[in-house]
């Protein structure tokens, strides 16, 4: 799982990392294709391709060292030490090179230094570039191939391949690996794709106080002196993006599942805040239910789970030994949907040790496949083995929200589509990978028959153990044990791009439904309409209530849908045409429902369908369909008589988005609603208050609180907790709540601002202080911090990690400092084209997503489609964020149209 796998998305990383910030492939089976080590035999390379030179892999060359080259194994020697910049190693690649071999042989090493290369023992030839080394064909032999390469590499800083982190509070060192899609090669030379699975055993020489970890347990440690060899037996067959190597002393608690051993691994200093039972509980939990669910019981012997600092993304799926972000530990009290968020991470990365791991999907195209049927393994773990309520309203809220907003967006494509190299799968961990993906699987056992899908699963999973599949495999299976030709609903939904919607029109007569049509739309790019079986809900008002009287469940497709079943039922005065959230579709409700919607929402009984209908309006100011200002009326009368902590979580969400457009209002001096952004603190705050004490609400309303507060009253106020004059009965203001309120209390320079951030980062020098203290610097609204900042962040002087770096960029240019940012503008603009041109595609990921500068301007929608067209050229780490800017700012501009 590298999004929000949860690379999760921004916003979740931001949630994990500081509540003060924003708030968070395959190879084709055996009847269908030739398996690689048979093409190997069976089709020699005759057809000559020259690599190109990038710090990408092209699926075309790929394709033609897939056939090249066929059963790999790895033997690795690794030697680590807690002082210097870079490790070295040894790395013997044993393979059978194809008959007639035309080809160079090119092995994947990111920027290292090859000391030496040797093939079946005699040194050879080779070039090094500084992405792969390649040996002439002409010193090669087909047959069974050993390639022995000494070589060194600095530790990455960035968060991937090989990380090395310093623990600013003790001074130890930690280690570890992140490969997701092309990284591996940062470990150690060798082939890296996931079609080239692969056998490894692992050689670690490391210092005597380490742990080392792996995709196996360690079966011999031998002591020499002040440092100790780590022997790693070899284990099963799989691909290098889900090899690991985490090193370091970290502290370890054990446990066990039916025998399997398993252990939890974090850093020294945040040991004191690991709550196990977080951790074991739901681990034992997805066990259980996954090993039931598929049939096939977990392959890999042990289990271990490693989190990690710097991590970039949630968490990901390494064999045996997973890696999570630090912001699953809390240093306070965790709420319910915290906790709920672990445990569904923790099962999402468990499935894929079956879906990703166990069976792999031959080339990225198929990341969709992987991250998608995780996410929703997780949740259906989640829902049905877990201690956990409700927790399809929270994956309604969160993940298909996501889903709707990507396919709603110019940036949608085909679930399933073309993927050209590794650097543009990075760009591919979005909301239409995880979260649409998520929701169509959620469809099928709706649309086959759920025990139709888990049958399918089971045998997909026995039928392609250890070997690469395409997405025909899958589909295949789910067919077969359906007895339904899935052909068409391929095509719809996975080759397709786009989100319909659905819209119910009928009539009544002597209080009685005569005629009930389910009416479908696409939109103009994207004209598919598609097939789904979803539930009508009549809903009627009576007693102070709106209750569900009928759910019809409907198999719709094309654009209009007679319901049968609706003829004779009682004229609703609701109706709502995705009943449980059955469909991936949008809802455009009748003007009947509408109003009555806005007259009962409170008096709704079911809490999904007011969670919903909350939604409903929501996206209608997004599509400029309501004003901002009326939602926010709306939401201030009604949330209070909202009992259902979900359903509360989703109004607040929306509340403060729309109060976002009233802000920008005022700020362009279109109209002023002061008055009304004074009127939602004071409202957080009586919520807050209210709330009781130790309760999920109570953490709600304080981080909303907290988050909203900018006008002087409600700022002082945040001083006085952060003082501890003002408390609240069950709530700890722990280290994590001061950095939240420091950095509220810089960013609008209220009190002794400067004098609480430097006393803070004395109290708290942790890695996460010292990034906290960061960000509380770097929103100041100065002119000689932005300038000290911004040359940090284009410059790095100090080599800063990523992880710091985003922290940064983050705070630099927050909304309201519009005219701190102009000076800058030209050289945020000037700083893209260079950083396309390197092969850092993190950062340029993450420049070009937070730092593009935008106002909600007609001039600035100009400026950004200008930039739309002289950019289209570049990487798409860069094409896809200023596209979105320029919808994002479009969008604005017609919501506040909408305000009078």
């Amino acid at each position: 799982m590298k999004l929000v796998k949860s690379r999760l998305n921004q916003a979740v990383v931001i949630a994990l990392a500081s509540s003060t910030i924003a708030l968070t492939a395959c190879e084709k089976s055996a009847d269908v294709a030739p398996a690689p080590t048979e093409i190997a035999k069976q089709a020699p390379v005759q057809t000559s391709m020259v690599r190109q030179a990038s710090e990408s892999l092209y699926e075309d060359y790929a394709k033609m060292r897939a056939q090249q080259v066929s059963n790999v194994s790895y033997n690795l020697q690794v030697t680590l030490d807690n002082k210097s910049e870079s490790f070295s190693g040894v790395a013997e690649l044993h393979f059978d090179l194809a008959k007639n071999n035309q080809n160079d042989l090119t092995i994947d090493f990111d920027e290292g230094t090859v000391n030496s290369v040797t093939v079946n023992g005699k040194a050879v030839n080779f070039n090094y570039e500084k992405w792969f080394i390649t040996i002439p064909a002409s010193e090669l032999t087909s047959g069974k191939t050993t390639v022995v390469v000494d070589y060194q590499r600095p530790y990455s800083t960035d968060g991937s391949g090989l990380h090395r982190f310093v623990d600013p509070e003790n001074g130890e060192v930690y280690l570890y690996t992140d490969f997701e899609p092309y990284d591996a090669n940062r470990l150690f030379p060798h082939f890296d794709q996931p079609d080239l699975k692969a056998t490894y055993t692992l050689e670690v020489t490391a210092p005597a106080h380490w742990q080392i970890i792996s995709s196996t347990r360690e079966n011999n440690i031998e002591e020499q002196g002040d440092t100790k060899v780590w022997h790693f037996p070899e284990t099963a067959k799989f691909s290098s993006y889900v090899f690991s190597l985490h090193a370091g002393n970290y502290a370890v608690w054990e446990d066990e599942f039916e025998g399997m051993p398993l252990r939890l691994f974090a850093r020294q200093s945040l040991a004191k805040y690991v709550k196990t039972e977080e951790w074991f509980k739901p681990t034992k939990q997805s066990f259980k239910f996954f090993n039931e669910y598929f049939g096939v019981r977990y392959p890999f012997g042990k289990y271990d789970q490693v989190v990690a600092p710097d991590f970039n993304a949630g968490a990901m799926e390494n064999v045996a030994a997973v890696t999570f972000n630090e912001g699953f530990i809390a240093r306070g009290e965790k709420s319910t949907q915290a906790k709920m968020r672990l445990a569904n991470v923790i099962a999402h990365e468990m499935a894929h040790m079956w879906f990703g791991d166990l069976v792999t999907m031959r080339w990225w195209n198929g990341l969709w496949l992987n991250e998608s049927f995780a996410t929703y393994m997780a949740n259906l773990e989640i829902n049905k083995a877990s201690d956990f309520e409700n927790s399809w309203d929270v994956f309604y809220s969160g993940t298909k929200q996501w889903a709707y907003r990507s396919d709603d967006s110019v940036n949608t494509h085909a679930i399933e589509l073309p993927v050209e190299s590794t650097g543009v799968a990075l760009t591919n961990f979005d909301g239409i990978t995880y979260g649409k993906g998520a929701s169509v699987l959620k469809q099928l056992p709706y649309y086959l028959g759920e025990e139709n899908f888990r049958v399918g699963v089971s045998n997909y999973l026995k039928k392609f153990s250890y070997k690469n599949t395409e997405l025909e495999d899958f589909i295949g299976e789910l067919g077969k044990a359906a007895g339904k030709d899935m052909k068409q609903w391929t095509q719809d939904w996975l080759y397709h791009a786009g989100l319909n919607t659905i819209k119910v029109n009928y009539q009544c007569s002597d209080g009685k439904i005569t005629e009930l049509a389910i009416n479908q739309t696409a939109p103009e790019d994207y004209p598919t309409l598609r097939e789904q079986r979803v539930q009508v809900g009549l809903y009627n008002y009576a007693n102070d209530k709106m209750s569900l009287t009928a759910a019809i469940p409907v198999m719709y497709k094309g654009a209009n849908t007679q319901v049968a079943d609706a003829i004779g039922q009682t004229c609703p005065d609701l109706v709502y045409p995705n009943e449980a959230d059955w469909g991936f579709v949008k809802v455009d409700l009748d003007e009947k429902s509408l109003g009555s919607l806005q007259q009962h929402i409170n008096a709704i009984d079911n809490t999904t369908t007011r969670l919903m209908l909350w939604q409903s309006l929501a996206d209608s100011v997004r599509d400029a369909n309501l004003a901002a200002d009326k939602f926010v009326r709306f939401a201030i009368d009604n949330i209070e008589g909202e009992k259902d902590y979900n359903v509360v979580r989703k109004i607040a969400g929306s509340l403060t988005t729309a109060l976002r457009y009233l802000s920008t209002a005022t700020r362009l001096k279109q109209k002023d609603y002061s008055d009304i952004y004074r009127e939602v603190e004071d409202l957080y705050l009586h919520l807050l208050e209210q709330s009781p004490a130790g309760s999920d609400f109570q953490k709600l309303w304080y981080s909303r609180y907290v988050n909203i507060s900018k006008n002087d009253k409600h700022l002082k106020n945040l001083l006085n907790i952060l003082y501890g004059e003002q408390t609240f009965d069950g709530l700890t203001i722990d280290q994590d709540k001061r950095w939240a309120l420091i950095g509220q209390l810089n960013r609008y320079q209220h009190g002794n601002y400067q004098a609480l951030l430097d006393a803070e980062k004395v109290k708290d020098n942790s890695d996460s202080g010292v990034k906290r203290a960061i960000y509380a610097e770097v929103i100041q609204p100065d002119e000689k911090v932005k300038a000290k900042w911004f040359d940090v962040l284009v410059n790095n002087p100090d080599n800063l990690k990523l992880s710091t770096l985003r922290f940064i960029m983050w705070g630099l240019f927050p909304s309201e400092q519009h005219k701190l940012e102009a000076p800058y503008k030209e050289k945020i603009l000037a700083q893209i084209p260079k950083l396309n041109q390197g092969s850092d595609l993190g950062l340029l990921d993450e420049f070009a997503s937070n730092m593009i500068p935008s106002q909600c301007t007609a001039e600035s929608e100009a400026e950004l489609a200008k930039l739309v067209e002289d950019y289209k050229d570049m990487k798409s780490q860069v094409v896809k964020p200023v596209k979105a800017r320029h919808q994002n700012v479009g969008r604005c501009i017609k919501a506040l149209k909408l305000l009078k």
